[in-house]
């Protein structure tokens, strides 16, 4: 377990076998880093929230499918 407050891509950089295809949303009102995968899911790659009751809140878990989006 790595407890870091670099990002992920500066520990595991992209190896070129996936896009890195990060993008800057609102979800549920929150600003957040999304990743659109090739199979056509988007999910949740980091929350950029400033308030700390939102990091509990597993709507913005890490690696959170969004059907609806995009």
């Amino acid at each position: 377990m790595l407890y870091t407050t670099m990002p992920w891509e500066a520990i595991f950089p992209n190896d070129g076998s996936s896009p890195a295809s990060l993008t800057l949303a609102r979800v549920y009102g929150r600003p957040c880093l999304v990743r659109k995968e090739v199979d056509g899911t988007t999910r949740i790659e980091r929350l950029l929230s400033t308030d700390p009751a939102d990091f509990l809140d597993d709507r913005f878990a890490p690696n959170t499918t969004l059907d609806w989006w995009f």
